[in-house]
Order: C-alpha cells, then sequence, then structure tokens
C-alpha cells in the first residue's frame, strides 16, 4: 500500500526506546542525510545530556515525548492562541507549505496560495495527487503505482486556461503552454479552484507587460466570520484584491481604494418617495451603494465631502437601524435596515477619524461615548471639510521628484475648456432644441442631484445615450470616470507634474512634439498656441507621470477631444481614467490592451455573427478594422459630432460600449460585407458607413467635412440599436472574462516575437546557432523574471532607459549580478569543479563558490558601468566558454586577470599576508606562495606531495615533442586564418603583471579541484607555472640589462651570439631544440609574417628556448619554487617589473595536454539549459549525487 499511495516512510527516523519497553517513539524523521544529522545533533546537544538526569525511564519518555510536542507546537503558534480548529487548520497548511517547498526545490519567497486535491490525467490514467497553486507556479505531486510525477508550470508560462468537461473525466480544467497540454479533473472545489487559477494567470500577464512582482497586503484585517472555515492569509489576499477591483469598477473609484466591508440594505429615493434595497459598500474613502433591482440606482459618496453620520430610527415610519449621511453639499442620504447598525456607524466613525487634512468641527458625542452608548438612539459625527480631504495621492513620477509649488516662482494659467473658448455660444445664439436639452438637463439635477453624490438612476442613463449639451459634457464625462474624485483628493498635482517637466526632453516629449500639429487640425483650438500648448503640457505630463506608458500614437487624438469639453486638469485626469482604468494596457508600447480586444471583438463576432465570422476569419480584416476604431474611440474614423456621442457612453457605461457599437456597426453591414469579393471592398464598405453616421441634435458640426457622404444613420439611432441587440448580452463582466482568455495568447506571443527579435539581432554575434540561442534567451529570461518575482534583482535607476522604446531587442532585458551569477555558475563550464551536487544548486544556495570567477566576468561585460549586463553580452561570454576554439577561450580567460575585470583593489588584497589554511595541504598553498616568489632558484623539497613533484614521463613531456608542435601548428595555422581584427586583439592586450599572475593561477587551481585527472592537471599547473615565472624573469632581467651599463658588455655578446646564428645551426640540435624552435613564430606571429622584430623580444625568445634545453632543471624543482615557506615572508613583495604576455601564455599553455584538454571540451548549451530549468523536477532527496555542469564532465 505504501507503494501504491503515497504514504512511504521516510528514509532515515531518529526513535526513542528506552532498555526495558517495547515500545518506541519517533522523535524526527526526513528523506535528507544532511537534514536527519541535522536533528541528532540538536538531540544531543540539548537533550541526550539531561536524560541521565531521570530516575526512572517512564520519566525519560514522558519528558522526551513533551519536548519533541512542543516543539511542533510553537512552530504553528506563532501568531498567539488559536481555536482547535483553527490550530488543526493551521497544521495542515504549514505541513502543506513545507511539502511544497521540500517537493519542487523552490525558494522560501515562493509563497504557497492554496492546494487542492485532485487528478492529473495523463495518457488518459488519472493519478490522483495534491496541486498546489503558487504565486508564481502551478506544481503538481502524485505518487502512485510505485511512480512519482511532477509538474512545475510557471504562471507566464500558460497560453490557454479553460473548463473543459467530458464523459470520462467531468468538470476538469484544462491548462495549457507552449510545451504541453494538462488537464485536471476531480476537484472538491472546481470553481474556487479555476476562479484562483485564473486570477493568478492574470497577474502573470500583468506582469510581464509592466514588469513588477507581487506584494502581499500586509494590512488586511483579520477574518470576521469565525463560522467559516479558516482560509490561508495570502488566499484571503488575493480574494480581498478580487473583491476591490470589482468594487473600484463597478463605481469608477481610483486604483488605490480597497474594499473594506459591504453589507445589505434600503436607500431611501426622495424622487420617488420609496426605498430601494441593494448592498452598501465601504472602503477607506468612500460610501457608495448599488441597487439590483428595476430601479437601477448607483450612488457615490466621497468621505472628504461627509459633514455628519447620524444613527435614527422611527418605527412609526417603519425606518429601523437606519444611519443618515450628511454632505458639504447639503444633501442627506438615509440607509435603513442595516445588518448591525452599531458596527457600521463605529466603521465611518473611524474612517471618518482617518481622513488627512480633517478637523473636528463638532461632536455630539465622543466616540468613547459612542462606543459605551450604542443602544441610544442617535449619534452625530462631524467633521469639518472646509480645506477638503486627501487621500493617498498617487506615486510622484519617478523623475523629477514631487515637489509643492505653494513657495515656488512658477506661474501657470491652465487652459479652459477650449471648445467654449473658441465656439462661445450664448443663450441667444443657441438653436431651441438646444436650450430645450440645457433645460431638460436643470430640470434632472434639481430631481436627482448634481456633482459626484448624484444619484447615478436610468433616466440619467437614457439621457446619457441621446447625448450630452456641450457645456456639461466635460463635467458629466468627470463624474462618471471618477476622475473627479482623483483630481479633488490630488490638488495641486498637475500644476507640479507641469513644473518638473519644463525644459526636460526624453523620447517620449519627442513622440509628443511631432503629433502636436496632427491633433484635430481642422479645428480653430489647435491652430492656435493656446490648444497646442495645453495638449503638450497634458501629454508630456502624463507621460512622465507614467514611464510604463510613457505616450502613444492615438493619445494626443484623445486628449484633444478632452480638451476641447474640459479644462485642462480636468483633461489631465480623464487620460488618466482611460489609460489606467477603463481602457487598461491600450497605450502602452506594445499596445496589448487594443490587440487583447482585437481578440475580443473576433470572439464577439463568432458568437452573434457567425456568418460573417465565418466570411472574414482568415483574412485578418476584423482585427484591423478594431485596431484603428478602439484606440481612437471611433474619433478618427466618425464624423466628430457623433464620435462624441459615443464617447459620452463610453464615459458612462465603460469599455462594453465600443464593442456593442462595433458590433452593430458590422451587423448594419453584414449583407453588403458578404458579398464582398476582397478586404479592400469591405474597408471601403465600412469606411462609407462609419462617414455616414450623423448626428441630427447639431445644427451646426463643429469640424466642416472634406466632402460629402452619403448619410448612412443617426449616432443616436446607431447606439440605440447597439444597446437593443447587444446591451444585455455584452457586459462589462463579460468582457473582464473573455479579456482574460484573450490576454494569454497575446502576451505570449508577444514574448515569442520578442525572442525571435532577440535572436535574429544576435545573428552572427555569438557562437551559438539558433536552437542554442533560443534555449539559453529562454532560460535567461526565466531568470530575470524570478528575480522580479522573488525581488532578488533590482530595477535600473535609469526609468527614462528602461522604457527607452528604440533600446536594442537583445538589450530589453539587463540582469545584475546576482541573476547573471546564478546562470553563469549554471552554464559555464569554468565556474566550478566537479560537486557533490549540481554546481548551479549549490554555488547559489551557499552564495559563494571557490573563485571570483563569476565577478570578474560580470566586470568584464559591464562596459557601460550599469552594474548589469545584457543577453548579447551574457550570449557573448557562455558561447566563448562552450563553444569557441581554444585560443578564443584562452584569451579570454586572460582577459579575466586584467583591467577592469581585475581591478587594483583586488590586487592589493591579494598581496596581503595571511594565515595558511590547514586544509590546503594537497597544493592550494603553492598557488597562493606565488606573491612572495623572487627570481627562479630551483632547490629541493620533500614537502610538497609526491604525486605532483614526481618527474614527468618522457611521453607527457612538453620537450618530447609531438602534442606541443602539434598545437603550435594548429595555433599557427588558426592565426593565419583569423580576421586582421582577431589578430590585432590578440597582439594589443596588455601585459600580466606578477599579481595578476598569481589570481589567474590561483582560478585555474579552482577549476581543477575535484577532476578525475586532478593530480596531472596539478601536475601541468605547476609545470606552467614554472615556464612562466622563467619567461617572466628573462624578460626582466633582459629588459635592466638593457639599461644598465653594468651588463652592457652581456648585451653585446648576446646581439652578437644572436647576429652569427643561422637556421642550421638550430637544425642541428636536439630533438627539444627543434620544437623550441618551433615556439618563435607562435610567440612572436609577427616573425612567421615577416615583419621585423624588436631585437629585445628575439633576445627574451633565445633565452626561454635556453630555459628549454636545460635538463637538470626537474618538475619536483618547480614543485619547490611554488611550494616555498609555509607562510609567506612581510618583506617580499610582488616584482613590479615582471610580467608576460598572452602569447607566451597561451605558447606556455599549449604544451600540456591535460590543460589544453580542459578548455577544448565543447559544451551541449541546450542540454545544460533544459536541464537547470528542469532541475526542480529531479528527486528533491537524491544521495547519490546528481551529474553536474562541469568542464570534467563526459
Amino acid at each position: 500500500m505504501d507503494a501504491v499511495l503515497d504514504s512511504r516512510s521516510c528514509k532515515y527516523r531518529i526513535i526513542h526506546q528506552t532498555e526495558n519497553s517495547e515500545l518506541s517513539w519517533a522523535c524526527a524523521e526526513s528523506d535528507s542525510t544532511a537534514e536527519i544529522e541535522e536533528h541528532w545533533r540538536w538531540l544531543e546537544n540539548n537533550m541526550i545530556s539531561v536524560l541521565g538526569d531521570f530516575e526512572s525511564e517512564d520519566e525519560v519518555t514522558d519528558y522526551v515525548k513533551c519536548k519533541i510536542e512542543s516543539l511542533r507546537t510553537e512552530s504553528v503558534h506563532e501568531d498567539g492562541d488559536v481555536n482547535d480548529e483553527e490550530e488543526e487548520e493551521a497544521k495542515r497548511f504549514k505541513g502543506a507549505i513545507a511539502k511544497f517547498h521540500k517537493l519542487f526545490n523552490l525558494p522560501p519567497e515562493e509563497k504557497l496560495v492554496n492546494y487542492y486535491s485532485c487528478s492529473y490525467v495523463k495518457r488518459r490514467v488519472p493519478r490522483q495527487g495534491w496541486l498546489y497553486l503558487s504565486i508564481n507556479h502551478m506544481c503538481f505531486y502524485s505518487f502512485l503505482l510505485g511512480k512519482e510525477s511532477k509538474i512545475i508550470t510557471r504562471w507566464v508560462d500558460v497560453m490557454q486556461l479553460d473548463i473543459e468537461s467530458n464523459i470520462l473525466f467531468p468538470n476538469g480544467i484544462h491548462v495549457g503552454t507552449r510545451e504541453a497540454d494538462h488537464y485536471f479533473t476531480m476537484f472538491v472545489s472546481k470553481e474556487d479552484a479555476y476562479k484562483l487559477m485564473q486570477q493568478l494567470t492574470n497577474m502573470a500577464m500583468h506582469q510581464l507587460i509592466v514588469e513588477e512582482g507581487f506584494e502581499e497586503d500586509k494590512t488586511l484585517p483579520p477574518a470576521r466570520n469565525k463560522r467559516k472555515k479558516k482560509i490561508p492569509s495570502l488566499k484571503r489576499d488575493l480574494d480581498a484584491r478580487a473583491r476591490s477591483e470589482a468594487y473600484r469598477t463597478l463605481f469608477r473609484l481610483p486604483i488605490a481604494e480597497r474594499l473594506d466591508g459591504d453589507t445589505i440594505c434600503c436607500l431611501w429615493l426622495p424622487f420617488k418617495k420609496t426605498h430601494t434595497s441593494g448592498r452598501l459598500y465601504v472602503s477607506k474613502n468612500y460610501v457608495c451603494f448599488d441597487s439590483k433591482d428595476q430601479d437601477d440606482v448607483q450612488l457615490v459618496i466621497p468621505l472628504r465631502m461627509v459633514t455628519c453620520v447620524e444613527k435614527t430610527g422611527n418605527k412609526e415610519n417603519e425606518i429601523n437601524n437606519a444611519l443618515l449621511i450628511s454632505t458639504s453639499a447639503r444633501s442627506n442620504f438615509l440607509f435603513t435596515d442595516l445588518y448591525d447598525q452599531n458596527s457600521m456607524l463605529l466603521k465611518l466613525a473611524d474612517m471618518l477619524g482617518q481622513q488627512q487634512d480633517y478637523r473636528l468641527r463638532s461632536i455630539g458625542k465622543s466616540l468613547t461615548q459612542i462606543t459605551t452608548s450604542v443602544d441610544e438612539n442617535s449619534a452625530d459625527i462631524s467633521c469639518d471639510n472646509s480645506q477638503g480631504a486627501s487621500s493617498t495621492p498617487p506615486s510622484p513620477p519617478p523623475s523629477p521628484k514631487h515637489t509643492n509649488t505653494g513657495s515656488s516662482e512658477f506661474t501657470l494659467e491652465l487652459s479652459p475648456a477650449l471648445h467654449e473658448h473658441f465656439c462661445p455660444k450664448s443663450a441667444d445664439d443657441m438653436s431651441p432644441k438646444d436650450a430645450a436639452r440645457e433645460s431638460l438637463w436643470r430640470t434632472t439635477f434639481a430631481e436627482y442631484g448634481r456633482g459626484v453624490c448624484m444619484y447615478r438612476t436610468k433616466k440619467i442613463h437614457d439621457e446619457i445615450m441621446r447625448g450630452l449639451p456641450d457645456s456639461l459634457r466635460g463635467e458629466m464625462w468627470m463624474v462618471y470616470s471618477g476622475a473627479i474624485n482623483e483630481m479633488a483628493t490630488n490638488p495641486g498635482y498637475y500644476k507640479s507634474l507641469i513644473e518638473q517637466t519644463q525644459g526636460k526632453t526624453t523620447i517620449a516629449t519627442d513622440e509628443i512634439e511631432r503629433d502636436l500639429h496632427r491633433s484635430l487640425p481642422e479645428h480653430k483650438a489647435f491652430q492656435s498656441n493656446l490648444g497646442i500648448d495645453a495638449l503638450r503640457r497634458v501629454l508630456t505630463a502624463y507621460a512622465f507621470r507614467n514611464p510604463h506608458i510613457g505616450y502613444c500614437q492615438a493619445m494626443n487624438i484623445v486628449t484633444s477631444v478632452l480638451l476641447l469639453f474640459a479644462n485642462e486638469e480636468e483633461a489631465f485626469w480623464l487620460l488618466v481614467a482611460l489609460c489606467e482604468r477603463m481602457l487598461p494596457d491600450y497605450y502602452n508600447t506594445k499596445v496589448v490592451g487594443a490587440l487583447v480586444d482585437q481578440g475580443v471583438l473576433e470572439e464577439l463576432i463568432s458568437e452573434h455573427l457567425p456568418h460573417l465570422h465565418g466570411h472574414y476569419s482568415t483574412t485578418g480584416l476584423l482585427s484591423m478594422i478594431a485596431l484603428s476604431w478602439f484606440l481612437t474611440m471611433f474619433l478618427s474614423v466618425m464624423p466628430f459630432e457623433s464620435a462624441v456621442n459615443i464617447l459620452d457612453c463610453f464615459f458612462c457605461d465603460g469599455a462594453k460600449v465600443i464593442f456593442q457599437i462595433a458590433l452593430a456597426i458590422l451587423d448594419a453591414c453584414s449583407d453588403k460585407l458578404a458579398r464582398c469579393k476582397d478586404d479592400g471592398e469591405a474597408i471601403s464598405v465600412l469606411t462609407q458607413y462609419v462617414d455616414g453616421v450623423t448626428n441630427a441634435d447639431v445644427a451646426e458640426p463643429i469640424l466642416k467635412a472634406t466632402k460629402s457622404v452619403e448619410t448612412s444613420i443617426d449616432v443616436s439611432l446607431l447606439i440605440n440599436d447597439a444597446y437593443l441587440k447587444f446591451g444585455d448580452v455584452i457586459t462589462n463582466e463579460l468582457i473582464d472574462r473573455l479579456r482574460l482568455r484573450q490576454r494569454l495568447s497575446v502576451v505570449q506571443g508577444i514574448e515569442e516575437t520578442t525572442m525571435k527579435n532577440v535572436i535574429r539581432s544576435l545573428d552572427g554575434e555569438t557562437c551559438f546557432d539558433i536552437d542554442e540561442l533560443s534555449a539559453l534567451f529562454t532560460l535567461y529570461k526565466e531568470e530575470y523574471q524570478a528575480s522580479i518575482y522573488w525581488r532578488t534583482g533590482e530595477k535600473p535607476a535609469d526609468i527614462t532607459q528602461e522604457y527607452n522604446p528604440n533600446r536594442p531587442y537583445y538589450d530589453l532585458y539587463r540582469v545584475d549580478f546576482t541573476q547573471f551569477k546564478a546562470l553563469f555558475l549554471a552554464l559555464c563550464p569554468w565556474a566550478q569543479g566537479v560537486a557533490p551536487e549540481p554546481v548551479c544548486v549549490k554555488a547559489f544556495k551557499e552564495n559563494k563558490t571557490t573563485s571570483s570567477l563569476e565577478l570578474r566576468m560580470f566586470r568584464l561585460l559591464d562596459e557601460s558601468n550599469q552594474n548589469t549586463v545584457n543577453f548579447k553580452q551574457f550570449a557573448w561570454c557562455i558561447g566563448v566558454t562552450c563553444k569557441s576554439d581554444l585560443a578564443d577561450k584562452l584569451l579570454l580567460f586572460y582577459k579575466l586577470h586584467l583591467p577592469p575585470a581585475l581591478p587594483d583593489s583586488e590586487m592589493d588584497n591579494s598581496t596581503e599576508a595571511s594565515e595558511p589554511d590547514p586544509k590546503d595541504a594537497d597544493g592550494t598553498e603553492a598557488i597562493e606562495n606565488l606573491a612572495s616568489s623572487k627570481p627562479i632558484s630551483v632547490s629541493h623539497s620533500k614537502s610538497f606531495p609526491t604525486s605532483i613533484a614526481q618527474p614527468r614521463s618522457k611521453h607527457n613531456s612538453p620537450a618530447s615533442g609531438s602534442f606541443r608542435a602539434s598545437s603550435i601548428e594548429m595555433y599557427k595555422q588558426r592565426s593565419l586564418d583569423s580576421s586582421d581584427m582577431c589578430r590585432t586583439d590578440v597582439v594589443n592586450v596588455a601585459h600580466m603583471n606578477q599579481v595578476q599572475f598569481i589570481q589567474m593561477w590561483k582560478t585555474l587551481y579552482d577549476m581543477c579541484t575535484g577532476s578525475p585527472d586532478e593530480q596531472q592537471l596539478y601536475h601541468s599547473i605547476s609545470t606552467v607555472a614554472t615556464l612562466l615565472l622563467q619567461i617572466g624573469e628573462v624578460g626582466k632581467q633582459y629588459k635592466s640589462g638593457l639599461n644598465s651599463p653594468h651588463n652592457a658588455i652581456e648585451v653585446e655578446s648576446l646581439e652578437t651570439r644572436k647576429a652569427n646564428s643561422s637556421p642550421d645551426t638550430h637544425a642541428k640540435g636536439d630533438s627539444v631544440h627543434s620544437s623550441s624552435q618551433k615556439a618563435d613564430p607562435l610567440l612572436h606571429p609577427a616573425d612567421s609574417q615577416g615583419e621585423e622584430t624588436d631585437p629585445e623580444s628575439e633576445e627574451v625568445v633565445r633565452e626561454l628556448e635556453r630555459c628549454y634545453m636545460k635538463e637538470d632543471v626537474a618538475v619536483d624543482d618547480t614543485a619547490d619554487t611554488l611550494k616555498g615557506s609555509t607562510s609567506p615572508s612581510k618583506e617580499s613583495q610582488p616584482d613590479p617589473n615582471w610580467s608576460v604576455n598572452f602569447e607566451q601564455f597561451l605558447a606556455s599553455m599549449l604544451t600540456e595536454p591535460h590543460l589544453v584538454a580542459i578548455f577544448e571540451k565543447d559544451t551541449d548549451i541546450i542540454k545544460v539549459a533544459e536541464n537547470y530549468r528542469h532541475r526542480r523536477l529531479k528527486p528533491s532527496n537524491d544521495d547519490n549525487g546528481v551529474t553536474t555542469n562541469s568542464i570534467f564532465n563526459k
């Protein structure tokens, strides 16, 4: 049964059993050796030592049981006392969290939201298990019939999420990604699981667009209903977010507003002399009411306007449990039949007390008296709103900082509504129809109120559908969009933005300047500086307020219309409401919102106009027309006087209006469209129809038509037809659901396009092909996104550069050092030697490596000193280390130990004396003491490990010939075939001093640690180090000899010997001499090209030849030279005159086959990247070790 069900016992257990007892008690259990050993050490240190003090075995057993149980209890009771039911639920959820992290190897930052029991259908076989839903991942685990099944899917990879039902597996949930389709069924609470999955997926798509991580709400109040099952705090947070979002959407409230509570009640309607039932909503800054009966009344009361909250009641009039709210506009609102009148009164009192810039004006009873005498008939809470209230203002723009304009000398006169300024109409000039409409609206205001606190009834809605008078259009747009609330709670914010943006130039401002004169150029307002300047200020202010959006084409057209009917500041806040709440993601650089709504429109057409959808489903016509219609709200395709009526309905009813109008237009033209033979003809039909939409209520058009068109329909009839046919079936709730479904495919399509553009931009720039670059970019972007989710990385300080649309594709995602380190350790074959667990996991957990190679690589790549690198730089460095040829790899390795990769500060630290590490008995100290090395002297030492100090066999000797000669010839041929740029780069590489050389050899030693050929590699490292030290000494002595009169005779003798030497003389030497001669072109490639070389360099080569020919220099002497004393001498300092160049380093490395084999081996980057991506699917407790990405793995 343990093999069938997931009820296996752990591999290791610690049990307590006394000598005379047959019973045993489990103290600890684990599947990991390290974890169980940690438990044992704790028991040894804290319990075992005191067990001998007890007199009987029973006392010992009771003590152990009590101690272990208390430890388990402490882990649950972190937040204080809870009842038994909540305690049990907390235990279960804590256990689920622990199992979640253990099974899937996710970091602690990944928060589990909830988990569900379900079945995963694989090859038509259901596997019962647990579905874990976290903030960023969907995970499933099952253990059935001895087989373990794991699934880890990121929400950002989800492309399809649907509820599917069939005969075999009813009530299933389908989750589709690029790689696979997953089917889950047999849920206990399917709707709850699906709703949560929708919410998490929607959050993930938003994260892809704006690159922001999830932040848990720590201010949520505790759960009030104790009778309900306890919900995990994070799940409760997400539920609260969903309710708050629905609340804000319903009443058009600011984004920061959060719902505090709601209750059923009745509202007294003075214009009907009756009560209407509905629901009362309360948040920090607003009290709202919505009725769901035939009256259809909405009410929004900002607490900044509330002057009095009074508890009242009248049994004779059947007014029970009532609250009377009075406002500064002298309006009174009576709410009756409240479920808990006293709680609501206290809550409103608390909300009013929290209002900023309020001071109490008169209080009938203090809050303390209210609390103690809630049974009395009434209580008054009054507050003075003469200064106005200010809720938390929106975040100021990232640059520049928000400042107070009160003390500034900056003065600005904001423009009024431009239509009234340029087209004023007096009462005498007004047509009878316009005068009647305005008179009707005055009567409506007198009956239902005016301003933000007006009763929003169906009668007002019907009047708006027929069109608003020009004089009231701006006011009603502000009320119904909610922009009036944001403007009232943020006084002076717009002027502050204007002041801060004076004289600042960005990419957005340049685009704004290009489009200013394209905005309604036919209107007189935008033929003058007054209109152009106002438009410029509004667009620029918003671009600085919201750099995520900045400026997008079509914003100028919409904003110019807003400026016609609202003053400048009102137009700014209307634009805020439009871009951030009513049409989210419409006006960013990728126009994601408009693309999503294209898909929504196609889905609606397929449902309501199926014959039309079947005719044009493959042509893309429907998508093309939707983009132009939706981005400008029909303003650019329809006569201005008609389009503004549609804008009236949009601000009143929201996004559903544009879909209803679009469907009505397509329905009206469906017969003609069905007869069209091509897309061009269909576009002509639609264009002719929308051009002919007129407005009979307008006596004289504001914008004169450039050509006469045939009238097709009056706009009021079009709107009425749209509401009649599609008003009941197309709701804002339906639009939100369809948007979520379409957003998955649209965002994933944009991500796919971005990846293709990145790969295309790097064609030929790296050593990788297209498939390898795709695998590398996928992993790179996942790490970049994970740093955002888990807050492990910091966003760049230059916000304007971050949202620069002209950035190269490969520069869109830049990683900091923390992200780069994790990727480098996972992919680079130089990162570390063989380790007992995967190098990427171990290094990331310990946050360290055996060397600072990744830091030096990061410095080398960060040419702009932004502390970030882009994908091109990252792909280049991984490509060189994984696939480039030997010389390029060694050149990169060489440069990693020169400035800027190795700064002077690090070189200074390396020369300080330190105590030797006793664990370093295997030769590490040989590298450490290179800093104190003096001119090469040969002496024997018995302390160096014999495996390294033993003489080299003739077969492996670099002087014996075959390997070294062939390697040199290979590189020589490569140098001849390489480009001039590569040769120049090699020749111009800086020389390496002794300190840099020491650091490079430390890195090389670390790379060889743990290799199967470790001893041979140590031998090779020591040999090459000796050779390079001798080369540096020869060069130093020769240079100093040229400049010293004492050595003038010796120098002259050397030059004479060089002049008398001939090729025949060298040809008669032994094989060692012959091999060393072949190195001359390598050490100085200029010689092989027939170019002249300086005498100094040639003499250094001659001295190197003599070093090769000395047979008395044994390897054990080299070891002794490297070994030195046990601790470096304080007097010894690195020799500043010692140096070697890259060509000498390359020639010396080619003499050792074992070292060449390390760097010559190529890495399959696709396999390594896939292994790293799927590392969490491996068994989490593998004591046998896992194959790691190492330069030594075969």
